[in-house]
């Protein structure tokens, strides 16, 4: 007779099952909501019962912790893309816009998270944790991307690094928040027009 305890997964196929469920939560969170979303809808969308869920993820707070770590992982492989295709920083911002707004269309759950996190926080700071990773993460990646980019001095035009940073992570959040209304094309416009200024600067 088996001994492993009911609804506690095999350890082979542990991590795979506990990627699944990170995917499926993200999916959900980002359709539903944080508050419209429960631990049951999660376990179906996954193909596994609740009580193997919560063998993984106490909480619905840690499975959203979770998926902010996931996010976070995806976001610097991003970064580390776009810092591959040039060392000089209107390139690798176009390379930075293009991964982003890639990501609206390949993996719109992702945009649709990110989108919904700060109404989400404000009501559930048990998960800020996760949440702030995110934000930290991101701002210190594109921080780096900047500082170890050549020809930036005319990009910058006398602004600091951290300045800018904070500048190009504003305009990529509200280029995601169309992303999740579904207004791929309008990010896309949008996103060209920054990178144009950008461009612009360079000729001045």
């Amino acid at each position: 007779m088996n001994g492993r305890r009911l609804g506690r997964p095999a350890d082979t196929d542990s991590t795979d099952t506990r990627d699944r469920i990170v995917v499926c939560a993200r999916d959900c969170f980002a359709a539903e909501g944080f508050e419209g979303t429960t631990n049951k809808h999660i376990a179906n969308s996954a193909g596994i019962s609740t009580t193997a869920l919560y063998h993984y993820f106490p909480s619905k707070a840690e499975m959203y912790v979770a998926v902010c770590e996931s996010i976070s992982s995806e976001l610097a492989e991003v970064f580390t893309r776009a810092k591959k295709v040039d060392v000089v920083l209107e390139r690798r911002l176009t390379a930075l816009f293009a991964e982003i707004g890639a990501l609206g269309v390949n993996a719109p759950s992702i945009v649709g998270f990110i989108a919904g996190i700060s109404a989400v926080v404000q009501k559930h700071p048990e998960v800020s944790r996760g949440t702030d990773a995110i934000g930290v993460d991101f701002r210190r990646k594109l921080i780096d991307l900047i500082e170890t980019s050549e020809e930036s001095e005319k990009v910058l035009q006398g602004a600091t690094v951290h300045g800018f940073a904070d500048l190009v992570g504003s305009v990529l959040t509200g280029l995601g928040r169309m992303s999740a209304r579904g207004e791929q094309q309008r990010h896309l416009d949008a996103g060209d027009a920054f990178l144009r200024l950008i461009r612009a600067s360079l000729h001045v």
